[in-house]
């Protein structure tokens, strides 16, 4: 058993009084409530009222109001575990250059669901409805399909005071898994007549489960590719040294002058080409056919595009929307139940029936793939017996190519029959940048 601090959050604004004036806060002044002081410095804040601990020390789980998102950890709470395994094969294909095939793999039990530490324990079931007016009702209220609503029941200052009927966010579950296994291909060539090179790629298949509420009541529709690995990483580094100046395979017995200039220069290449980052397909119609928040259309006939183009206002699409899933003007009015229509269909999706989440998978679509390269040219000379220096020009992404940011990091933009932004790539993506280069001079003594 463990004593947990019990904290007191406390929310100040200024919405309705004015405490300039001691006047209750009105618009006819023409200022916004933010534009008056919550209270003074002389005054200070208002004191926290804190609740009343009962003799048992015993508090509802969601607070006395019922409001209090508390943190929760299971019964029993299991340290996370990792087994991973490895397989590699090498063959010398010179002196000097091996091949390496390897397989590799991992799962992880009584992990995060996602990528943080918790996720809502008690969210809304999908159910069925009614649809009137572009707006969705269950048939049970939605916070009676909470799997904690009333669930729990404590006596505070002799109410009893019922449990669940939020969200509760804060649950350190540790009870999803996740896996990786990747297929490796290396190329190593040790240094050698001025050259060393190393090249690998990886295909690799990453799942885990997503920490949506989808995770409670559909854990299959949360399970999916993980939003940070790319399914295909080819990287490629190279050091050169030129064969020119003093003591190389060229000009070999130029003066001194002659060599800081033209002799003695290495060049350094980095290369990475990879595949896109996943993201999950949405619709603009959710709210009509459930009340979830967790948007996904079905699968139906049909292509769907993928592939950056640029707009004729110059941004670029990652796709192309499909016409809206919307239901023809003739078959709806205020008095129609669009619950009980056909579901409207379009290319590669279509409406899911009321009350449920479409079969699309979670990260079940790929944004553009990954390209860049980085250069360095540099020269070591000496000066003196003691003094050495080192001139060098370093370029980041050297080509110039663009990193196009659309995957599930960057946010916005992904339901297939949306207006707005949706297919479109708004920026490069993120912790990329365009071409950068850098000279640097170096004095060692």
């Amino acid at each position: 058993t463990q004593s947990l601090p019990v904290l007191i959050a406390q929310s100040i604004n200024d919405d309705d009084f004015n405490f300039l004036t001691n006047a209750p806060y009105t618009t006819s002044s023409g200022q916004t409530p933010n534009a008056y002081p919550a209270f003074t410095l002389t005054e200070g804040p208002p004191a926290a009222v804190f609740p009343v601990v009962p003799s048992n020390g015993q508090l509802p789980l969601a607070g006395p109001g019922g409001n209090v998102n508390t943190r929760i950890r299971p019964t029993y709470q299991r340290l996370p575990t990792l087994d991973a395994w490895n397989a590699t094969v090498q063959h010398q294909l010179t002196n000097t250059m091996t091949i390496d095939v390897a397989y590799v793999g991992n799962k992880e039990t009584h992990g995060f669901v996602g990528t943080g530490a918790t996720y809502n324990v008690n969210p809304v079931f999908p159910g069925p409805g009614t649809s009137f007016n572009n707006s969705f009702s269950g048939d049970t209220p939605a916070v009676q399909r909470r799997p904690l609503y009333n669930r729990y029941t404590t006596v505070y200052q002799g109410v009893p005071v019922q449990c669940c009927s939020i969200d509760l966010t804060n649950y350190f579950g540790n009870d999803a898994s996740s896996k990786f296994n990747a297929l490796e291909v290396k190329i190593d060539k040790r240094f050698s007549q001025g050259l060393q090179l190393l090249s690998h790629y990886t295909y690799a298949k990453a799942e885990q489960y997503d920490g949506g509420n989808e995770y409670v009541f559909a854990p299959s529709l949360a399970y999916g590719p993980n939003s940070q690995v790319r399914n295909h990483v080819w990287i490629t580094s190279v050091v050169y040294q030129l064969p020119v100046g003093r003591g190389r395979k060229y000009a070999s017995n130029i003066n001194r002058l002659e060599d800081y200039a033209i002799g003695g220069w290495e060049i350094t290449a980095n290369t990475n080409w990879s595949g896109g980052l996943p993201w999950t397909a949405g619709y603009g119609e959710c709210g009509e056919d459930q009340d979830t928040g967790v948007c996904r259309p079905n699968k139906a006939s049909g292509s769907f595009p993928l592939g950056a183009h640029r707009l004729p206002n110059g941004n670029y699409s990652w796709f192309t929307p499909i016409p809206a899933l919307e239901f023809p003007a003739a078959d709806v009015s205020p008095a129609i139940d669009t619950c009980t229509l056909a579901r409207p269909t379009g290319p590669g999706f279509s409406r899911p029936a009321c009350g449920t989440i479409g079969n699309i998978g979670y990260d079940s679509f790929r944004g553009p793939h990954y390209f860049g390269a980085d250069a360095s040219l540099f020269k070591d000379f000496s000066i003196t017996e003691r003094v050495k220096g080192q001139f060098r020009v370093d370029a980041y992404n050297v080509f110039n190519h663009k990193v196009l940011g659309f995957d599930s990091n960057e946010g916005g933009g992904t339901n297939i029959d949306g207006g707005g932004t949706s297919g479109q790539i708004t920026d490069i993506e993120k912790d990329t940048m365009m071409r950068q280069v850098e000279f640097a001079l170096r004095f060692t003594f």
